[in-house]
């Protein structure tokens, strides 16, 4: 039976503030027509979608607001979230606009592995990428009208729709701890299962995090270069650090033993500190930046020298 795509129940809201200019860009970032006709009229509805439509953007200052605004929700939903067992708990994602949705901590867990197979949806848990107030598990989707009607024919919760767009969904008996902790259990051996694959056993840790240290140096750097700085030099060097990647994880995997990585290995570091000599003496990056992306590099060929056990003569 295929799930409903639209709802017939009304749903509980609390009382609406009068529309505000932040609230219609809000609105626009996470539009629910059915929501929104609670807060806004006919009119400013038609104005909100038109300028959503035409693509209208944000001003610094709304930027800003919208930040704030979302904060303060995350905020909100986290002190909800504590203790929580028997709640989804659903927000807007305001900074990602184009209707999403996010869900953390218990709610992230029972939607991943009790509601998104059954709804026909692709859910992964994963860390927070918030730099305040993180969340140890997180969710993110959209539609989330179609989400309502759908969890509404699985589970017949009861619904409570905030001023600030909160949605919150109460089951119709709480999660067991024992539940709760299945569920903790199955989010923790996915993520060792893939913390595995990343890193194999057989990896020289020394190395691998100053490669790390190379790819967040280098990688943003290159894609901001003009044109023709990146398709003469910076495309090589992305490659030659994909490339530094690849030969440290076949290592790590047994395709390649210790020494014949390492030589491998000083190659591609040569051909990376061609590249950002090239950068550095026709001054497109400055001297300073060139020269801490070249001792790190530089440290990549000591560590690989010492534990690889390789030595390119002088």
């Amino acid at each position: 039976m295929e799930l409903p795509l639209s709802g017939k129940k009304d749903k509980e809201t609390a009382a609406a503030p009068p529309a505000t200019h932040l609230m219609k860009k809000v609105a626009s970032l996470a539009p629910n027509a059915k929501s929104m006709k609670k807060v806004f009229s006919d009119e400013e509805i038609a104005e909100i979608l038109d300028k959503r439509d035409a693509g209208e953007g944000l001003l610094p200052e709304e930027k800003v607001a919208i930040k704030d605004k979302y904060r303060k929700i995350k905020r909100q939903v986290k002190e909800m979230e504590k203790g929580n067992q028997s709640r989804v708990i659903v927000f807007p994602s305001l900074p990602s606009g184009d209707g999403w949705y996010k869900v953390i901590e218990f709610s992230a867990l029972y939607y991943a592995y009790r509601l998104a197979d059954r709804m026909g949806r692709s859910a992964r848990v994963y860390k927070d990428s918030d730099k305040f107030s993180k969340a140890i598990y997180s969710a993110t989707f959209q539609n989330i009208e179609k989400f309502v009607d759908q969890f509404e024919w699985l589970e017949s919760p009861k619904l409570e729709i905030t001023a600030d767009g909160i949605y919150i969904f109460t089951l119709q008996k709480p999660v067991s701890d024992d539940e709760v902790g299945a569920l903790r259990r199955t989010e923790e051996t996915r993520r060792e299962k893939l913390h595995n694959i990343l890193r194999p056993r057989a990896m020289d840790p020394a190395t691998y995090q100053a490669i790390l240290m190379i790819i967040r140096q280098v990688a943003p750097r290159v894609r901001k270069l003009e044109k023709q700085y990146y398709y003469t030099t910076g495309e090589g060097m992305v490659k030659d650090i994909q490339e530094l990647m690849a030969v440290y994880f076949d290592f790590a995997n047994g395709i390649y033993d210790r020494k014949e990585a390492g030589i491998e290995l000083l190659k591609i570091v040569n051909r990376l500190l061609a590249g950002l000599t090239v950068l550095a003496e026709t001054r497109v990056w400055p001297y300073d930046i060139c020269a801490v992306i070249g001792e790190n590099i530089a440290e990549i060929k000591r560590l690989v020298e010492k534990d690889f056990n390789v030595r390119i003569k002088e």
